[in-house]
């Protein structure tokens, strides 16, 4: 249940719940007159937080989006691949070296070979499959993940800004100048936040994408594959499985892309994500 914490930001309260933030007008009134400059201030800061919820709920639910398209491509595709070439190698038909690139032999290994629950799936969407989230970003994952803001629990970090903080700011009204520096600072941080946010859920998209149309190829030429056509001798088992091995070199590569660096910043593309 909601846990309200004993802070207010005019007409907006601090929350265990949501972004952080629940309205409560009737409660409380804002700290300067209307029309003032400084209650501009707080309004502008009042909206930047809601700029800030919605950018958040944005990359939250694009994210579990990807972490399931991400858990069906591994159990569908990558998991029977992995069968499949295993027992190839067994029977001396094919090895991996023969139908995978350097790179997707070592991200097809580093998937795991058993089902995951849904919290290491949400790690995987920002991090990338078979990654682990280091103590120093868990803070950041969880806010992302279920939205908390609490003033004694670990700061969540987000672009260099202490999100409590700027959420929070609450100038004293006795200093009508100083309180709309205050907010004006604040509101820029929040800005920044909100553009990472941004950045972050066009990458949850792009790789979405990406994944989806790997997915779907592979699926369909693995379909048509199985380990007991090797054993006519044809030639068209061996260049089904060079192509599906293209592909599932490539889709297992595009698991592992992280959208976030371990630091916390927008990982790095080291080339573009191309169909």
């Amino acid at each position: 249940m909601p846990i309200f914490l004993p802070f207010a930001l005019g007409g907006l309260a601090l929350t265990a719940l949501g972004l952080g933030v629940k309205r409560i007008v009737e409660e409380l009134s804002p700290p300067f007159s209307e029309g003032s400059a400084g209650r501009q201030a707080w309004e502008r800061h009042r909206e930047a937080v809601k700029g800030l919820r919605v950018a958040r709920q944005r990359v939250t639910e694009r994210a579990r989006a990807y972490g399931e398209r991400q858990g069906l491509a591994w159990q569908q595709t990558a998991l029977p691949f992995r069968a499949l070439l295993e027992r190839l190698e067994r029977w001396e038909h094919a090895r991996a070296a023969e139908v995978l690139t350097a790179r997707g032999v070592d991200a097809l290994s580093a998937l795991p070979p058993e089902p995951v629950s849904s919290s290491v799936r949400w790690n995987w969407a920002l991090l990338g499959a078979g990654h682990e989230a280091p103590p120093a970003l868990v803070p950041m994952l969880q806010w992302l993940d279920r939205g908390w803001l609490e003033k004694e629990g670990a700061p969540v970090l987000v672009e260099g800004v202490s999100l409590y903080l700027a959420v929070a700011c609450s100038p004293s009204p006795v200093d009508e100048a100083a309180a709309i520096r205050a907010f004006d600072a604040a509101c820029a941080e929040l800005g920044r936040v909100v553009a990472f946010l941004e950045a972050v859920h066009a990458r949850l998209e792009a790789l979405d994408a990406r994944v989806a149309t790997l997915h779907g190829r592979a699926s369909a030429q693995l379909e048509y594959l199985d380990a007991a056509s090797f054993e006519e001798g044809r030639p068209e088992p061996r260049e089904r499985l060079v192509r599906l091995g293209a592909l599932m070199g490539s889709l297992a590569e595009a698991l592992r892309l992280p959208v976030l660096e371990m630091s916390g910043g927008l990982a790095p593309l080291s080339e573009p994500l191309a169909d």
